[in-house]
């Protein structure tokens, strides 16, 4: 297939544990590129109550991007303080100076440090590392990306080190980045269950008993929950509330103003006012427009969230039994404690969601979830001092 429709490509899988086989991904061509955005004072942000705004970031660096190059070209993994995305090398200036503008946006705005790992993919299979791809259809709706192989690892210290050569630099003079569509105007997702468990696995194990372990590794956590995945997922119609105005107004007019000052600020504000008063409206009052349902949706929005996910580990934002997580936390550290995982949780009341909306009327709209109050950020915290210290 040509290099460029790599991913648009790609049959799609229609069941989640299918995804955790490893036999139903494809490698990455060669003349692709692998790009690491990550948010690197997300901790301290975090300590300043700066969740949304870290999420916010992380999920700009998806939307500026995917503004910007053609539809179904791009795939992304969101990850709460930021963002994995590959692209052709042909798409390179134009993903490069995208990312930039977001970067100076984070900087200027919410004095946020945002990272941008370029790796080639040529690169990593040359130095025996394997990246590879594969496509997820939430419920016949939504085309998720699934990254799996070595290389997303190896992609994600060099840009974490130091001095790395793959580190693009910032420009705060970058354009501004069109991050239209970018959103976060839902309450926080209460759990309905008990309690919001963020999640991150990996195992230690490789090949085709890695497959066999996440496959087992799922069917246990559910077995654990009692709770079918549609229970799991933390987006439920019934969490979903909004009012006016939006307590996000600052962050999302922050977010849109780019590196503009307080005029900037002003205008998008009204702009996110003016739009969001129609919003609350109709999803509170549940009043259809002529081109709009809010409750169709609403209703939509549940199987397009991205609650579970794949990029190397699996990431997952679960709405679990309060009288459950004990059970699974000690199931985790059971499996780490016998070498076979490492692991990283975090438990909340609440999840965030972040959304997408390219378009209303032809229902093209995407959720990004983490848990409240430092989700993934928090939970690869725990994550990382286990791989360190097991050297």
């Amino acid at each position: 297939m040509p290099s460029e429709n790599f991913f648009a490509d790609l049959p799609a899988l229609t069941e989640f544990e299918h995804v955790l086989d490893s036999g139903n991904y494809h490698p990455l061509p060669d003349d692709w590129v692998i790009y690491v955005a990550d948010v690197s004072n997300s901790t301290e942000a975090l300590s300043r109550g700066l969740y949304r705004a870290v999420n916010m970031v992380g999920a700009a660096c998806i939307v500026a991007v995917l503004n910007r190059c053609r539809a179904g070209s791009v795939p992304f993994v969101f990850g709460g303080d930021g963002a994995t995305l590959a692209a052709p090398a042909a798409l390179a200036p134009v993903i490069e100076r995208t990312l930039q503008g977001v970067a100076a946006m984070a900087a200027k705005q919410f004095s946020l440090e945002l990272r941008i790992g370029r790796v080639p993919v040529r690169e990593l299979h040359a130095a025996g590392f394997t990246v590879e791809a594969a496509k997820y259809r939430a419920a016949g709706l939504v085309e998720l990306a699934m990254l799996g192989g070595t290389g997303l690892s190896e992609a994600e210290r060099q840009t974490k080190s130091p001095g790395s050569a793959c580190l693009i630099p910032p420009d705060a003079d970058a354009p501004d980045a069109d991050v239209s569509g970018l959103s976060c105007r839902w309450e926080p997702l209460p759990s309905t269950n008990g309690e919001i468990l963020t999640l991150l696995v990996q195992t230690r194990l490789a090949g085709a008993e890695a497959d066999r372990y996440y496959q087992q590794f799922y069917a246990r956590l559910r077995e654990l929950t009692g709770l079918t995945d549609e229970k799991l997922n933390p987006v439920k119609v019934s969490a979903l509330h909004t009012g006016w105005p939006p307590k996000t107004l600052d962050l999302e007019a922050r977010t849109h103003a780019g590196t503009g000052g307080w005029l900037a600020r002003c205008w998008a504000a009204t702009r996110t006012l003016a739009h969001s008063l129609g919003g609350a409206f109709v999803f509170n009052t549940g009043i259809p427009a002529p081109w709009f349902n809010p409750r169709r949706y609403q209703r939509a929005s549940v199987p397009r969230s991205d609650f579970r996910k794949f990029d190397g580990l699996l990431r997952m934002v679960l709405d679990i039994p309060a009288g459950k997580v004990a059970d699974i936390l000690a199931y985790l550290e059971a499996e780490h404690r016998r070498g076979a995982i490492f692991y990283g949780a975090h438990r909340s009341g609440s999840a965030l969601m972040t959304c997408v909306v390219f378009s209303l009327r032809r229902e093209s709209h995407v959720h990004f979830i983490d848990g409240n109050d430092g989700g993934y950020a928090l939970a690869a915290l725990q994550f990382k001092q286990q791989v360190k210290a097991a050297g």
